[in-house]
């Protein structure tokens, strides 16, 4: 592969893991795997320090599904047919929606409940517009500024002022499977509902909180299935405490995702150690946190 290949290769296969939800720290091993290389090659290669031949491209392009034509800017399309569809993971289930009529950078994919259901707990997968267009739509999709969520219904379902959001397909799931549950907690609420939004995105049902008071009462009448949290919560207050408690009242290996930029290294390490944390810096990228959930929580079952 040339040079004018690899960076454009290697931004669309970045994309691609991402998208498979593979952490950054697994994709060296994964590379060393497939081409059966050493590691120190594996990771060069990812960095863009030695390039793959056109074998090793096609190994790669049949391990993420997609085409060698895609990965080498070749075509725009990245699946194998034509229809390259929209995924949803989440709920503990995986579906795909293939049509030629919607296009992926106006559709997103959200884990939903139907107003007016017969049975409330009812989960559903929903493909809706991006942006806020509900014209001469039959179904429309809102989010529950209040609780967080996204809901599905008629027009006059939906609260007034709610941005309306077209429902072009939607897929009800079983009772029995519902939405992972996540906790959030930061002390600043804007960064909280931001973690927020990621973690819908991603599929999951999640409650910000910006008090760790609030959230150790919280406990004391929700199980949620994984937690988020800040480090510092101000005036010298941190969550280790709270750590402590998760782990007595909450399924042993509960995933906590502990993100700082204020913590000491001994604090980091203490907290690792004695609590089994995932630790991320606090840097604004979410992807990797989110992936890490995935596969955590995936791996508890």
């Amino acid at each position: 592969m040339t040079d004018d290949f690899k960076p454009l290769f290697l931004a669309r296969l970045t994309q691609l893991l991402d998208a498979k939800g593979m952490a950054e720290r697994e994709r060296t091993t994964w590379l060393r795997d497939l081409l059966e290389i050493d590691l120190s090659s594996a990771n060069r290669k990812l960095k863009g320090g030695i390039a793959f031949n056109i074998e090793e491209v096609a190994k790669v392009a049949k391990a993420v599904s997609c085409s060698t034509d895609y990965l080498l800017g070749l075509k725009e399309g990245s699946a194998r047919d034509a229809l390259p569809g929209l995924a949803f993971q989440g709920l503990g289930v995986q579906a795909t929606l293939l049509c030629d009529r919607l296009l992926e950078q106006e559709t997103m994919v959200v884990s939903a409940k139907k107003r007016n259901a017969s049975n409330g707990d009812d989960a559903t997968i929903a493909w809706i517009s991006r942006q806020s267009s509900a014209q001469n739509a039959q179904f429309i999709g809102w989010k529950d500024d209040e609780h967080g969520g996204w809901w599905l219904g008629n027009l006059e379902d939906a609260p007034e002022h709610a941005a309306l959001h077209r429902v072009y397909a939607s897929l009800a799931l079983d009772a029995s499977i519902s939405a992972y549950r996540v906790a959030v907690l930061d002390d600043r609420a804007e960064a909280a509902e931001v973690m927020q939004g990621f973690l819908e995105q991603a599929g999951y049902a999640a409650d910000t909180y910006t008090r760790v008071a609030d959230l150790s009462q919280a406990l004391q009448r929700i199980r949620y299935d994984a937690f988020v949290l800040d480090w510092s919560m101000g005036r010298g207050e941190t969550t280790e405490g709270l750590m402590e408690e998760i782990r007595q009242r909450h399924v042993a290996g509960t995933p906590i995702m502990l993100i700082t930029g204020e913590a000491s290294e001994l604090e980091i390490e203490r907290a690792i150690d004695q609590h089994g944390v995932r630790y991320f810096q606090k840097t604004g990228l979410f992807k990797p946190i989110i992936a890490q959930l995935k596969k955590d929580l995936r791996e508890q079952g």
